[in-house]
């Protein structure tokens, strides 16, 4: 079976991200290749964030099979696609080697369970911000430089702006206001800016938008005009 290796590059840059490097959660640091009625879907999730991209019109897979393939191995895989051109992926009972040109990578499939992801994507969430992407992801790095790893970012989400607030005791507070528009109710969340970057970063596009029920349930961040590809963060309690 023969992918484009500029498409599946895309793709495991996006999804791989979100892949646990915990040992100690085997099932975790798999990504997971599935057959859908419309392609192939890839999935990884720490339990933290959770990345889901789909590949239209890919069938790589027979019908409604699946498999789970190390993290890391991917990621190497990644390094061998920057040359572009086509991708074979041969599928053994528990092997999968991907030949790109005159390389090849072959690695065990992970003998796990992975995790019913389905049921942290709801099918529809009652706020909607939209703003642009790059100051959003400039915004953030900002923001992690005074973040202390236990320190959460604040998005507060209003119908003409998003804030993004952290309040460190000794260093003080950063602010950081960018323009955006809210479909839904006013709402400020917590999340770990490391995660949220990585989320920010791995979108598409020119526009993002960040879906939220309440400032206690994931969000999912897309691309505008991007819904192949959602990354769902989950929030970090807020304490004032």
């Amino acid at each position: 079976v023969t992918l484009s290796a500029p498409v599946l590059a895309e793709a495991l840059r996006q999804v791989v991200r979100a892949a646990s490097v915990d040992m100690q959660r085997l099932a975790l640091t798999g990504v997971l290749m599935a057959a859908e009625p419309e392609g192939l879907r890839l999935v990884a999730t720490d339990s933290y964030r959770l990345a889901v991209r789909d590949l239209p019109g890919t069938t790589v897979l027979g019908h409604g099979q699946k498999v789970v393939i190390p993290g890391r191995a991917l990621g190497e895989l990644n390094r061998l696609l920057g040359a572009g051109g086509d991708v074979t992926l041969c599928l053994e009972e528990n092997r999968a080697t991907f030949r790109v040109g005159n390389a090849s990578l072959s690695t065990s499939l992970l003998a796990v369970e992975f995790p019913n992801y389905r049921q942290l994507i709801q099918p529809s969430y009652p706020n909607k911000l939209t703003t642009a992407r790059e100051p959003l992801l400039e915004a953030i790095r900002r923001c992690r430089i005074l973040a202390r790893e236990t320190t959460p970012v604040r998005l507060e989400m209003t119908a003409t702006s998003l804030r993004l607030v952290v309040l460190t005791q000794d260093v003080g507070n950063t602010v950081e206001e960018l323009d955006a528009t809210l479909v839904g109710s006013e709402v400020t969340v917590g999340f770990n800016p490391e995660y949220l970057a990585a989320g920010i970063e791995a979108v598409s596009g020119d526009e993002i938008t960040i879906e939220t029920t309440d400032p206690i349930k994931p969000a999912v961040l897309r691309g505008v005009g991007a819904d192949e590809y959602l990354y769902l963060v989950m929030p970090q309690r807020l304490t004032t």
